[in-house]
């Protein structure tokens, strides 16, 4: 039986672990290979997950931008880049979600209204002192909890290998 793509990445962890960590000789020749194998991981825990993770965020976004154009409707009389903003999300919101588990058609859908909450979040920064949109501030508030709620998933490696670095150069400073 083909083993599965996680499987694959397991299988290529245990060869690095096995075959090649104990045939490292110096410091950064293991370090490299630890940061193989914390960058294998993340690629097997975001495979594992990615399609559930960004039919969730599609649903999310589509949930944020409904009721931001929701709320918006009256606020936008008068305000052409809150009307146009506000004809683009029932645009947007008009095309159905993917049917498809593919992570292209997932992946898709999710630029295209990331897109679309990023610039209805500008606006709203943009509106934010003006007080007749007070009422828009809740839905500025939820669209930060969700890119909040989004950023914050797993743990990355990129934000790992920034702290190695860091505490490398604190060891440095402090040797010298």
């Amino acid at each position: 039986m083909r083993p599965t793509g996680i499987e694959s990445l397991r299988g290529i962890q245990l060869a690095i672990a096995e075959a090649l960590v104990p045939e490292l000789q110096t410091a950064h020749a293991q370090d490299v290979a630890q940061t193989l194998q914390m960058l294998i991981e993340s690629l097997a825990s975001e495979w594992d997950t990615a399609a559930d993770d960004l039919r969730s965020d599609g649903g999310a976004m589509r949930r944020l931008l409904g009721a931001l154009a929701d709320g918006a409707r009256t606020a936008a009389a008068g305000n052409e880049r809150l009307a146009s903003l506000v004809h683009q999300i029932g645009e947007a919101l008009a095309v159905p979600a993917p049917g498809s588990l593919a992570l292209s058609a997932l992946r898709a859908e999710n630029e295209r209204l990331g897109w679309l909450l990023e610039a209805a979040v500008v606006l709203l920064e943009d509106l934010s002192l003006d007080p007749r949109y007070e009422p828009l501030t809740k839905h500025r508030a939820a669209i930060y909890g969700h890119l909040r709620e989004k950023a914050a998933r797993g743990w990355s490696f990129w934000d790992m290998a920034g702290f190695r670095e860091r505490m490398a150069d604190h060891r440095s400073a402090g040797a010298g």
